[in-house]
């Protein structure tokens, strides 16, 4: 019964913080597409294409007091590192959303934690499915501009194929207990007129579902996440072995001191 109070409670507290700013004012333009033979009318150009994405800035620490209270403690898991931004299907169409750069302390999976479907979302990558994620970015880019993207076609969801990845979820970003391992895939989906790169899952089971007492639910939703070729640009830059290296070095002493060596006698 306390268990489910104090859950109750989180998500009261969630929906105030949800409404406070996790959508921010869209300023990635959709990128405009023509195939060969259409004569649709220009779109202005996203800034992704007539210029580099602006730096962004480096993620700070700010203690939050509603967030420290209502906290499952995950502020230890993860090396926030820098922001980007994604877009998700809403309601009232397709909002762009700030999303954290994160890099698991426990096993060094990286990717980008952000607001979907009402709950925070980490969703993060080991490095043989980053390998996977890098390709399928690249051949949607060659896709793209070479003009292969269907409009009309079936399951573009899924172009690219099969990925795997964990997510961890909750009601804000430092309270994420819930969390599932699982296959998704990418591909691209057109909405509006414009393309975007799609990583998508069904639900994933609820590792933590037994621990909650039945406070949580079984499974996750159904994500989309969607991309811009600039956001993917940024993305891919985010996600390089050598930068997530780099930031593993400077936040875990072991690592930046290599393998413990033997004492010889």
């Amino acid at each position: 019964m306390k268990k489910t109070i104090i859950y109750s409670c989180l998500l009261a507290v969630s929906a105030i913080l949800i409404s406070c700013g996790t959508t921010k004012e869209v300023q990635s333009t959709p990128d405009s597409y023509v195939a060969e033979g259409e004569t649709l009318p220009a779109i202005e150009e996203n800034a992704d294409v007539a210029a580099e994405p602006q730096q962004a800035k480096k993620a700070k620490k700010k203690k939050n007091a509603i967030e420290d209270f209502f906290t499952f403690g995950n502020k230890d898991d993860y090396i926030i590192y820098d922001n980007t931004t994604v877009f998700a299907k809403e309601i009232t169409g397709m909002k762009e959303k700030n999303a954290k750069m994160a890099i698991r302390y426990d096993n060094y999976m990286a990717g980008f934690g952000s607001y979907n479907s009402g709950l925070f979302y980490f969703v993060q990558f080991d490095k043989e499915n980053r390998q996977i994620l890098a390709k399928a970015i690249e051949s949607y880019l060659s896709d793209f501009e070479n003009k292969r993207l269907q409009r009309k076609g079936k399951h573009t969801e899924r172009a690219y194929g099969k990925i795997n990845y964990r997510i961890d979820w909750g009601t804000i970003s430092s309270s994420t207990p819930n969390n599932g391992q699982g296959e998704g895939y990418c591909g691209y989906e057109f909405h509006k007129g414009s393309p975007y790169f799609v990583i998508s899952n069904y639900p994933f089971e609820n590792n933590y579902y037994e621990r909650s007492g039945g406070a949580a639910n079984r499974e996750s939703a159904s994500l989309q996440y969607y991309f811009t070729r600039s956001q993917l640009k940024q993305l891919t830059d985010l996600l390089a072995e050598d930068v997530i290296t780099k930031h593993i070095a400077e936040n875990d002493y072991e690592f930046a001191a290599g393998p413990a060596t033997i004492d010889e006698y």
